[in-house]
């Protein structure tokens, strides 16, 4: 069968789409881009925020109107992730062409499913509701949780990884935090941390196939830790052996927690040249009373001695974060503490969004979502406003600077200030080891290859620079 998959969310879900289509790919199943051509779509969804959500429904309902009215043909239509979990059987009532629903702990049964589906019954299938929260519960073994899908993972096609030259690599699965805005906890699962042995295996076998810069995942990939036989091996650990393996060249990881950002990760960071000096630590907010309602764990004293630490140890460290605005009961004085959490911590960038209710979640539950959502726009326009001086600031900081940077392909955006179109050379995007975006000129077939560049200007999102010169 033909499969159109379309991904939308995080890293996270890009790497399940990828090892979904090495799984259909061994099955015999073709994958194509093309709609109108496939005999088969999937949805690999996001439920994080409602926008996320509303977009996969704008998808099934737009599929669902074509096929309607015989402009596309009868194709299985399929759900698969984080809202597939959350809605359930109850997407199906909304959208009846929906044939498949599959969550993420389920991806590996996929092709008997589309199978299933084919004999013209649906097929679900749904990780086991969660009901415990633990408060930080005792570190184990991760692999018995059927969830881990540990052989989706090691039976990935390295061949098939979607961006030249890099790959994302799954160090565990599932989050133990329960945050009061977050449902992650309940679509993804429990922490499972996956074997070390085989995690090494997998860099392995794709940095022999020519992935040399490796991102590791984890929905709080700073809290990784197994334990066996008496030995214990935390993340730390896990990176030192990582950055030691032949042929990668470029070691990074996301997502971190504050909460379990120790002195031993900087350590290993700044002792080894293989680890990128780039941390995505989300803050969420400035303010400890909003902090302690969003049940995060720490303090802006202890975000703000996490940031001193990264900025001592870690050589030309550059750190991202995310804030989350109007979140029930944040006061004007509270907005302000997160503009100055920006301020002070010089974010290269920040994600900001406006706080939005999620069903399931403690906060949805237990508190009144009591700030308007004028107010929300006006705060979120005003962070952002704030993050694009200091990014501003940041990037102009590397003018006159040469980095070396992994070129991902053409720009899909074209820059005319960078930009002097020759029959040769193309605007190219790359990225720098503290994952700036560069874009400069040269031919199409350096894509998947490390060059330097000179940097000869900035905006507050992107690099523009030129090759460095002496180079062909």
């Amino acid at each position: 069968m033909r499969i159109y998959l379309e991904t939308l969310g995080c890293q996270m879900n890009r790497l399940d789409s990828e090892l979904v289509t090495c799984l259909l790919a061994a099955a015999g199943h073709e994958m194509t881009g093309e709609l109108r051509q496939a005999d088969v779509v999937l949805y690999n969804t996001c439920s994080v925020r409602q926008l996320a959500e509303e977009k996969v429904h704008s998808r099934l309902g737009h599929l669902g109107a074509m096929m309607r009215r015989g402009k596309i043909g009868a194709p299985i239509v399929g759900v698969l992730g984080c809202m597939a979990q959350r809605t359930g059987h109850a997407l199906r009532k909304r959208h009846p062409h929906v044939s498949i629903v599959c969550a993420p702990g389920q991806l590996g049964a996929l092709v008997g499913m589309i199978a299933q589906a084919a004999e013209g019954r649906p097929a679900v299938a749904l990780d086991p509701e969660r009901t415990d929260v633990p408060a930080r519960p005792a570190d184990g073994p991760g692999d018995w949780d059927p969830r881990a899908c540990d052989a989706l993972d090691l039976a990935r096609d390295p061949s098939l990884a979607p961006s030249p030259g890099q790959a994302y690599v799954r160090v565990m699965r599932g989050c133990d935090n329960f945050c009061s805005y977050c449902i992650v906890p309940f679509v993804r699962g429990p922490e499972v941390s996956r074997r070390p042995d085989r995690i090494l295996d997998e860099v392995k076998r794709l940095a022999e196939a020519g992935r040399r810069t490796i991102t590791l995942l984890g929905q709080t990939v700073n809290r990784y830790r197994w334990q066996a036989g008496g030995t214990t091996v935390r993340f730390s650990d896990l990176l030192e052996r990582l950055s030691g393996v032949l042929g990668v060249r470029r070691l990074r990881f996301v997502t971190s927690h504050p909460l379990d950002f120790g002195d031993d990760i900087l350590d290993v960071m700044a002792s080894s040249p293989t680890i990128c000096p780039y941390i995505h630590c989300p803050a969420q907010s400035g303010s400890d009373a909003v902090l302690a309602a969003m049940n995060r764990g720490y303090t802006r004293a202890q975000y703000d001695d996490l940031v001193d630490r990264a900025r001592a140890l870690v050589p030309d460290v550059v750190l991202a974060s995310d804030f989350i605005v109007g979140f029930p009961g944040e006061t004007q004085a509270d907005h302000h503490a997160s503009a100055e959490l920006i301020r002070r911590s010089a974010f290269r960038n920040s994600f900001i969004f406006k706080y939005s209710p999620r069903p399931g979640s403690s906060a949805a539950e237990t508190l009144e979502d009591n700030v308007p959502d004028d107010v929300k726009k006006r705060r979120n326009n005003e962070l952002l406003a704030v993050q694009a001086d200091v990014s501003l600031e940041h990037y102009t900081g590397y003018v006159g600077r040469t980095l070396e940077v992994l070129v991902e392909g053409p720009s899909r955006r074209v820059d005319k200030q960078a930009h002097a179109p020759t029959p040769q050379a193309t605007q190219l995007s790359a990225r720098t080891r503290g994952d700036h975006i560069v874009v400069f000129d040269g031919p199409t077939d350096l894509a998947g290859q490390y060059v330097d560049v000179e940097i000869t200007s900035a905006t507050a999102v992107t690099l523009l620079g030129r090759r460095a010169e002496g180079v062909p």
